[in-house]
């Protein structure tokens, strides 16, 4: 019974390359939360692999779920860019596409739509807040990876940049772009991440109090936290929080 009100609850979009996925709280929502998901992570990955969705649909949010592949959020595609990742959402898609349409389908909510992602997904809040003025009322990143210099032959960013040149320093360089951020910001990351070094919020969040130090932002750091959905949830929430407290 509850799977089929979850389904009379959903619905989707397909818009341009990317798959859009819309789930309803029980009454009127208050809010929208849109959720990205991190490289390779299939959209309903946040829901199902912690109680992030349920918590927020509690609290009165519509979701919005980002179906985003093998995306790192790109500003295009390259002529270096794997042929076989060309395919999946950029954030051109979501500027020109995604944005607009749900905003005329009245999913996305004035004043009251919220971002977050995890991982890849947490470099794309910092894209998408860099390019989007104020239509989101906040963002949380959490274990995002922003500083491109940490890794220069990460497979990621090699895959769709190309070779580590000065393409990775002035084209779609987070710490570059955080000066445009108007909205409060959310960073988390687990000092124990194996896969993403905690030092790319570290750097995103010293940054943001150098350049712009009257825009609200929270940096987290746990000592334990790792890049799991467990680290995920608990700070996801704790983003809600944050939100709520706006």
């Amino acid at each position: 019974m509850g799977e089929v009100l979850l389904l009379l609850m959903s619905q989707v979009l397909v818009l341009g390359s990317c798959t859009v996925e819309k789930r309803m709280p029980p009454n009127q929502p208050r809010r929208t939360l849109v959720l990205l998901p991190g490289w390779n992570y299939p959209r309903t990955s946040w829901c199902d692999s912690s109680r992030v969705c349920s918590e927020a649909l509690r609290r009165g949010y519509q979701l919005l779920l980002f179906e985003m592949g093998k995306s790192i959020y790109a500003s295009t595609t390259f002529p270096e860019t794997r042929p076989d990742w060309r395919v999946y959402p950029t954030l051109r898609t979501l500027l020109d596409t995604v944005f607009p349409t749900l905003e005329r389908e009245g999913w996305l909510m004035p004043e009251r739509s919220f971002i977050m992602g995890l991982s890849t997904g947490g470099r794309g809040v910092v894209m998408v807040l860099a390019h989007t003025g104020r239509l989101f009322r906040a963002g949380a990143a959490l274990s995002g990876d922003f500083d491109p210099h940490l890794n220069t032959r990460d497979p990621l960013l090699t895959g769709w940049y190309g070779r580590y040149s000065q393409r990775w320093d002035e084209v779609d360089n987070p710490l570059r772009l955080v000066q445009r951020i108007q909205v409060p910001l959310f960073l988390a990351h687990g000092v124990a991440d194996g896969v993403v070094p905690y030092q790319h919020s570290l750097h995103l969040y010293e940054t943001l109090q150098k350049r712009r130090p009257d825009l609200l932002c929270l940096l987290r750091l746990d000592p334990t936290g790792k890049h799991d959905f467990g680290f995920w949830e608990k700070y996801a929430i704790e983003a809600l929080d944050f939100f709520e407290a706006l």
